[in-house]
């Protein structure tokens, strides 16, 4: 770490080179590469509208068409049938397709974060080799076969075991129930191969690049990085990654949108309290925020010391200005009669204070408070249709204005 300023003659023309590979973790892996060959997305133009129009018609609507030709869609064949389940909505035609447009989001933020590293000198041109390996080495991680595999390996675990946890002691639209035991109905088995499975890999995917950007940038923060304390930021330099940090509020969001359904068909159909499921709301919000907030806490001791030694050097600094200001104009020991009224002596105090603010006001993470409270309201929005069970929409949105006045 450096509190010098360095000439930045060469960080342009290393920057420029370093823009021929952008971080761009959203585009690549092996089911990135299968979808350039069906031609769901092409060079320079991934086409994610039509991708989440793509996830949506083929999760949600064979559904549809499977339960409907066994009766199951809507009626009073079964407790719940299809058109009903609130699950079947905030999973296949709300979070699978904002999981995939978030990429179109979030993919030029984390790029742009990762290069603005370089272009504004936080790393030093001596280190620009170094960042560059660590930008190749990150997407090769991306693009790791075995990878995905695991990712895909999991998405089947999490919803067989995930399946096998849904209420089974009445008959359902993807679940017949008798005595010999249950069987998947013509829908339950294309939920069971196909729907949960791709929604578990988008969200387990997303959890993998999130971990790919932790790693990332906790090699980085092991660089000579060029950081100042008073940098205005109140991060000494390093505000942009917060910053960027705040997206993933979508991912969040997405998140959310599937729990809330699963929730509002336990709540309407199983008679589950919405209390019952506070603790359980309360834990996935400080767990959510946490691993989002995860990456940024590699610098925690590096802005730490920063602001440390700041505060030494500044304090110094301020201990003999003031010093020399107090003998001058308090007990008047220096010969000149220089007049106070217009003296550059009162602004140069007040900026050596404002300078050694700055450093006092330095946090111990690149986040702003804002950004927090971004995550968290992203995490519990989707989750407020759960209040109309226990009180009315005009009182729901009176609450919603008072939060916000």
């Amino acid at each position: 770490m450096s509190s010098g300023v360095e000439p930045s003659g060469g960080i342009l023309d290393e920057s420029a080179n370093l823009a021929a590979r952008p971080f761009l973790l959203m585009e690549g892996g092996p089911l990135f590469t299968l979808q350039k060959r069906v031609g769901l997305i092409k060079d320079g133009s991934p086409y994610l509208k039509r991708r989440a129009l793509v996830a949506a018609l083929v999760t949600w609507l064979p559904l549809l068409i499977l339960a409907g030709m066994q009766g199951l869609a809507f009626g009073h064949n079964v407790p719940v049938p299809f058109l009903r389940d609130f699950s079947t909505y905030s999973r296949f035609l709300l979070a699978v397709p904002l999981l995939l447009l978030a990429e179109n989001v979030l993919g030029p933020r984390i790029a742009g974060a990762a290069a603005h590293f370089v272009t504004s000198g936080v790393i030093k041109e001596k280190d620009f080799q170094r960042f560059d390996a660590l930008v190749d080495r990150g997407l090769r991680l991306r693009d790791s076969v075995v990878a995905e595999i695991v990712i895909l390996a999991l998405a089947y675990t999490l919803s067989w075991v995930s399946f096998r946890s849904m209420p089974n002691h009445v008959s359902t639209w993807y679940r017949n129930i008798a005595e010999t035991g249950g069987t998947l109905t013509w829908a339950g088995y294309w939920l069971v191969g196909f729907c949960m499975p791709l929604y578990q890999f988008l969200v387990l995917r997303w959890l993998w690049r999130l971990f790919l950007w932790f790693q990332f940038l906790s090699r980085v923060c092991k660089l000579d990085l060029q950081l100042f304390p008073t940098h205005p930021d109140e991060a000494a330099g390093l505000g942009f990654v917060g910053e960027a940090q705040r997206f993933f509020g979508m991912i969040l969001f997405a998140f959310s949108l599937g729990s809330t359904g699963v929730l509002a068909r336990e709540i309407v159909y199983d008679h589950i309290p919405l209390a019952t499921f506070a603790p359980t709301i309360a834990s996935y919000v400080v767990i959510a925020l946490l691993i989002v907030i995860g990456p940024l806490m590699v610098f925690s001791g590096v802005l730490l010391k920063t602001k440390r030694v700041g505060l030494h050097q500044y304090g110094a600094l301020a201990t003999a200005y003031t010093g020399s200001f107090h003998q001058k104009w308090i007990e008047h020991k220096t010969p000149e009669q220089e007049p106070l009224l217009g003296s550059a002596d009162i602004q140069s105090l007040a900026d050596l204070g404002n300078s050694y603010g700055y450093v006092e006001k330095m946090k111990p993470l690149p986040v702003d408070p804002r950004t927090l409270l971004h995550l968290v309201l992203a995490s519990l929005l989707p989750l407020t249709p759960l209040l109309l069970t226990v009180m009315p929409l005009k009182d729901i949105l009176k609450l919603l204005l008072k939060t916000f006045a």
